[in-house]
């Protein structure tokens, strides 16, 4: 038994991957929580993910192509530090809670395609944000005169949203005939951001010791964020003009009127709102034979809060909108694991995992996904113990279309996702 309430400790150093890290949605890092439940009283950990997921178009517009992978792959920091005792404890930490990165140069025309219906000029190049999470969480336990536990949690967090992103936008002018315009092609760097918004977290355990039983609930609210403002820059490029009875005509740049090649022009950037959403998070683990646990995981996440995000430009030379749809439905991921102390020093864990796709069809990134994960820890003193683990993930096919409120019509393939990730834990 001894072994096994060890194994206890470490048993969920996978199975965390296939409930965050890409988790529907921009989920990425989760708090590790799980240090209330370290014995000793003081314990620390740090870890980091790395992971690689691999998904590009298969046809934009009608149009099949090898156009490469849009998604870039990205690491996730973990530390905590928790210190109490039986009746009472506290944790630290700190994640990147939500995040996406994305790289459309490879399309054709080296941005994504402007919407079919013309209402927009421009088009996302690069898109990237982020955003940092500190919380502090807290444990109150009741011990029964059966020895089994139960245990309050809540806590509270502060949560930033860091965006930056590049376009190819036109800026249309009126042109010198009736019903001509002038076309201004330009290039956009934009940054925008907010300071941290609190939230706050809740939740319940129920524990038996002897038989390595713990049952977790954990809720964590819903942070807006709808003050996100920042600065960039258009650089002016080519100009052309667009007759009144259809096609276009390039202008000399030395056009009275037109701005030089090259001209950069301060901009004002604002977005409409980012949301993290609300989720619920259950875990349970159970000893189910000597030196032996089951383990079990299930989280719902709002995404259906995110429907669209607006990015507003604001220059001298007017104003532009850049309108990235998402209309997301609620995410569901669930793991099932089974770990094994195979020494009082070394334990593993094997898990599988499905991810219920949050796409309806307006963006097509997050589609089914199904996990398989294993582990090991090494706890070679009780004051020391390391986990490395990995995960392949099998991301299944999917579209968008304009019908259903994308910019363009675009699908993809049957796609993986890798995982690996490594910590570190003391405990005095």
């Amino acid at each position: 038994m001894v072994a096994l309430k060890r194994l206890l400790a470490g048993s969920l150093a996978t199975t965390v991957l296939t409930s965050s890290a890409f988790a529907g949605g921009f989920q990425r890092g989760t708090a590790d929580t799980d240090i209330l439940y370290e014995r000793g009283g003081f314990s620390m950990r740090t870890g980091i993910t790395y992971v690689d997921p691999q998904r590009g178009f298969d046809s934009v517009n009608g149009v099949s192509g090898d156009f490469g992978d849009y998604t870039g792959d990205y690491i996730i920091p973990s530390y905590a530090f928790g210190f109490g005792n039986d009746l009472l404890g506290c944790a630290g930490t700190y994640t990147i809670s939500f995040a996406a990165d994305g790289d459309y140069a490879s399309l054709p025309g080296g941005a994504v395609p402007a919407p079919a219906d013309g209402s927009s000029f421009t088009r996302t190049r690069t898109l990237e944000f982020d955003s940092n999470e500190f919380g502090l969480t807290c444990r109150l336990s009741y011990e029964m005169e059966n020895g089994h536990r139960l245990s309050v949690l809540g806590g509270a967090f502060a949560e930033d949203f860091n965006f930056n992103a590049t376009a190819l936008s036109t800026t249309v002018q009126p042109g010198p005939l009736p019903g001509s315009a002038v076309l201004l092609s330009t290039a956009i760097d934009a940054e925008a951001d907010q300071s941290f918004q609190g939230g706050y977290r809740v939740g319940l355990a129920y524990e038996v010791p002897d038989i390595a039983l713990r049952v977790q609930a954990l809720y964590r609210s819903e942070v807006r964020h709808d003050d996100i403002t920042g600065t960039g820059t258009v650089t002016t490029g080519s100009a052309s003009l667009a007759l009144p009875g259809g096609g276009t005509i390039p202008l000399d740049p030395t056009t009275p009127g037109l701005p030089p090649v090259g001209t950069v022009i301060p901009a004002a950037v604002s977005l409409n709102e980012a949301t993290s959403p609300q989720s619920l998070y259950l875990n349970a683990q159970t000893g189910i034979a000597a030196g032996t646990l089951l383990l079990a995981s299930f989280r719902w996440t709002d995404w259906s809060s995110n429907r669209d995000v607006v990015v507003t430009l604001d220059t001298p030379l007017g104003s532009s909108q850049s309108v990235m749809p998402y209309r997301w439905r609620d995410g569901y991921t669930g793991s099932l694991g089974i770990g094994r102390a195979f020494t009082d020093t070394v334990s593993g864990v094997v898990a599988v995992g499905y991810d219920r796709g949050v796409s309806t069809g307006a963006e097509t990134t997050y589609t089914d996904l199904y996990t398989l994960s294993a582990g090991m820890s090494f706890k070679p003193e009780k004051w020391a113990e390391v986990r490395i683990g990995g995960l392949v993930g099998y991301w299944t096919d999917g579209e968008q279309s304009v019908e259903d409120g994308a910019n363009f019509d675009g699908t993809v393939g049957d796609d993986f996702v890798y995982a690996l990730s490594a910590s570190m834990k003391f405990t005095f």
